[in-house]
């Protein structure tokens, strides 16, 4: 077609003719459109007429004059159910659904009110780079002399910044956040090193219901949880801190509302609870954490004065704190055995168990079982306590 640009703008005639052309030269539908748009410019005709044209002369109808007004009305986005657009936009990364949003309002109104769902994210942050993991996609930003590289999912070629990587990383990360309604059922936050910057990573009122923080200080570890919805948050679990964790940190914890109305709380923080720091755990279904290990036997159970003579013992015993705990169902106190103090025996004493002895099989331990009837109550509390090398694990479940 030897025809002007100009010409071929607009003549229609030419414009099915040139279509017909690309049909009958079994050229891609895409392909003749967009050597089209290079010829004549952008505006000459719209994707869905051409479509239209290029479809109608491929099924054999070869008539240029053909009334269209009659047609029912092609169907746009705006037509496609909300629920189907819900589950398109679920599908999307940050930055699919950001452009998506773009758009126009009333797509952007639909789909902030599909709040997105992440079944997990995973965010890692070490001198060596900033890596988070959201619906199986994995971004990574690390530094690169002066700059940074950061990769994306799909992406063969690495984006390169002239900023810090740590920088950089937020400013794809943090956003992920701040989407509308946003909700994370496992958020997990690894801090391996010393990392100013990263305070105001969780907005306000983070919907997650399940986090597991470590951090490299305990005021991070505090922040992160407190910006969790309270109610919302079911359960989470302290991991780690290479600062010294504090009683008061732990009292910080013990009074937030993200600690009182979660369900399951788990401290694998190297940090010791006595027996009197049992009753703050009193609303949860599952706790673990760590116990000092220096435990008398009357802290392990109450027993009653003997005559006349009043034993000196603690106010508080395992036993008697933990068998008022109405909505527990299980938990796990760890004693560490160090020199000359053995946590299991002390168990087996003031429970008038025996120690078992003999050979054990292959990843067997020494375990002590031991059944206790919570007094007025139809309910018992069930012991096991296995020595672990080190380690005294005592797992009680609460029986009905």
């Amino acid at each position: 077609m030897e025809d002007s640009p100009d010409f071929l703008k607009n003549n229609e005639h030419y414009l099915k003719s040139f279509i017909l052309n690309d049909v009958l030269q079994k050229e891609p539908i895409f392909n003749s459109y967009r050597k089209l748009c290079k010829l004549v410019g952008q505006d000459a005709i719209e994707y869905p007429d051409f479509e239209f044209w290029f479809y109608r002369f491929y099924h054999g109808n070869r008539d240029f004059v053909y009334d269209r007004s009659a047609d029912p009305k092609p169907k746009s986005l705006m037509d496609m159910p909300v629920k189907l657009m819900c589950k398109i936009a679920g599908n999307l990364d940050q930055f699919e659904r950001t452009r998506l949003r773009t758009m126009n309002h009333a797509i952007k109104d639909v789909i902030d009110s599909c709040p997105p769902v992440f079944e997990g994210i995973f965010i890692s942050v070490s001198y060596e780079k900033l890596e988070w993991y959201s619906n199986k996609k994995k971004f990574i930003c690390k530094p690169d002399g002066n700059g940074c590289t950061f990769s994306k999912p799909n992406r063969v070629h690495l984006e390169k910044s002239d900023k810090n990587f740590i920088k950089m990383g937020l400013e794809h990360l943090t956003p992920i956040f701040k989407i509308s309604n946003i909700q994370v059922n496992h958020l997990s936050i690894m801090v391996w090193t010393e990392t100013r910057g990263l305070e105001n990573l969780l907005p306000a009122s983070c919907h997650v219901k399940d986090a597991l923080i470590y951090g490299c200080y305990m005021d991070l570890i505090i922040q992160f949880l407190l910006a969790m919805k309270p109610r919302h948050l079911e359960s989470f679990t302290i991991w780690g801190c290479l600062d010294l964790i504090e009683k008061e940190d732990c009292k910080v914890i013990f009074e937030s509302d993200q600690f009182k109305y979660a369900k399951r709380v788990t401290f694998f923080c190297y940090v010791k609870f006595n027996v009197e720091d049992l009753v703050n755990f009193s609303h949860l279904k599952f706790f673990e954490c760590q116990m000092n290990n220096d435990i008398g036997r009357y802290e392990i159970l109450r027993l009653r004065d003997v005559g006349f003579i009043q034993l000196r013992r603690p106010k508080y015993s395992i036993f008697q704190i933990v068998s008022t705990f109405e909505q527990l169902e299980l938990c796990h106190l760890k004693f560490r055995s160090i020199g000359d103090i053995f946590p299991m025996g002390r168990f087996a004493e003031a429970l008038g168990e025996r120690i078992p002895i003999g050979p054990l099989k292959e990843c067997e331990h020494v375990t002590i079982t031991h059944r206790y009837k919570i007094p007025k109550s139809n309910e018992c509390l069930e012991f096991k306590i296995t020595n672990e090398g080190e380690w005294c694990c005592v797992n009680i479940v609460k029986s009905r």
